[in-house]
């Protein structure tokens, strides 16, 4: 029997080995959402023919935040668990969320513990925090609606940071669940079934040119234009020195610093976050 009060909702991306996995522990206890971003047909076809209760959704990669927002319109459940593909939970993690957020009852999010960072001499469960781990997350569905969910104009990188500040400004309280652990092993989640080399090093200089503009946008959007010229100019002078050093002894490198200044200084210059993969 189906679990009423959570769905768990997978923003993926070319993860179909590391998505079977979750759906075989998932998929008999809960209702399990995929926003699959490389439009994998043959991903479709597996969950259609063995995961019966289940929902696929294929799109032309929306990235991260509009993905969780996707997914989150299909939830009927009071609560929805998001995961990457590549995080790991542990026994009666989604539980001992469902029973925290009860007890919390007004919240931005909830987050269960990261393995690696297990804290020890907590009188209670739980704690705030500020923010929370990126790879698992769990929300109350009205509230992460109410919000309008993450920022559909940032693609990769400082949606959750943004979420979560605007959950500050709110006064909706965030918190770790101490009794309930994940471990994320952070971008192994779409190597599995990228077509050759060439892809994955596309990939790599791709996070470089989204961290960049990303960042610039969040503080624009949260402090003002000016003051985040100043917190990004660091960053801006430091990739072109590194540029100008590696342009002659390692141009994969060089490529890597000039993808992060172009994502920077398309910010700073009011440009939409529009760099993709050629493999997509």
């Amino acid at each position: 029997m189906l679990n009423k009060e959570v769905t768990i909702v997978i923003p993926s991306y070319k993860s179909r080995f590391l998505l079977i996995n979750h759906l075989n522990y998932f998929s008999k206890k809960y209702r399990v959402i995929v926003i699959e971003n490389s439009g994998d047909q043959i991903l479709k076809k597996i969950i259609k023919k063995n995961y019966k209760n289940n929902k696929i959704l294929l799109r032309k990669n929306i990235g991260f935040g509009r993905a969780v927002n996707l997914g989150a319109r299909y939830v009927k459940t009071d609560y929805f668990f998001v995961i990457n593909p590549d995080t790991k939970i542990y026994k009666n993690t989604i539980k001992n969320l469902t029973v925290a957020a009860k007890k919390l009852k007004f919240f931005g999010g909830l987050c269960p513990e990261h393995l690696k960072n297990k804290r020890k001499n907590f009188k209670k469960n739980f704690f705030e925090t500020k923010k929370l781990y990126g790879g698992a997350m769990f929300f109350e569905t009205k509230n992460f609606k109410k919000m309008t969910g993450f920022d559909e104009n940032i693609f990769l990188y400082y949606e959750d940071n943004d979420f979560f500040y605007r959950c500050i400004n709110l006064k909706l309280k965030m918190y770790i669940i101490k009794n309930c652990f994940h471990f994320h092993a952070i971008k192994q989640s779409s190597s599995a079934i990228m077509e050759n080399e060439n892809e994955k090093y596309y990939s790599y200089l791709l996070s470089g040119w989204h961290g960049q503009w990303s960042k610039f946008y969040y503080y624009k959007k949260h402090k003002n234009y000016i003051t985040s010229f100043f917190i990004c100019f660091p960053s801006l002078l430091k990739n072109l020195i590194q540029l100008i050093i590696n342009i002659t002894y390692n141009q994969k490198k060089a490529k890597f610093y000039y993808f992060k200044i172009e994502g920077l200084v398309a910010s700073i210059l009011g440009f939409k976050s529009y760099k993709r993969s050629i493999y997509d």
